[in-house]
């Protein structure tokens, strides 16, 4: 399944894999609920790590990161693992984003 809007798009097409591009600026943690849900259900049917390409893109608000983490904690509650795909030149990925594998030991962070 693919959400596509004029700012952003969220892949859940491959088994095990989602990727997210373009520009992701929700007003709220409850904005993101119906996009997310595509990592949600991902999450739920994976059968190995749950691969997170974010490497294109370019900006997530707080909110978002806020919805992000819910997922990883979610993760962390069923004992699934992700690995999260990142950009290391976009330098909010880089920062923010290790913070989050405070939350799961099964929260792996790779940089391309």
């Amino acid at each position: 399944m693919i959400i596509k809007t004029e700012d952003y798009i969220i892949d859940s097409s491959s088994l095990n894999k989602i990727t997210i591009s373009g520009s992701m600026r929700l007003p709220s943690p409850l904005s993101y609920d119906q996009p997310f849900s595509l990592i949600k259900n991902a999450l739920e049917e994976s059968t190995d790590i749950l691969n997170i390409d974010i490497t294109e893109l370019e900006y997530l608000n707080s909110s978002g990161i806020t919805s992000l983490a819910r997922m990883i904690i979610q993760a962390r509650k069923d004992d699934k693992s992700i690995k999260l795909i990142i950009n290391k030149n976009i330098p909010w990925q880089n920062k923010t984003l290790s913070s989050l594998q405070n939350l799961w030991e099964k929260l792996y962070i790779e940089s391309n």
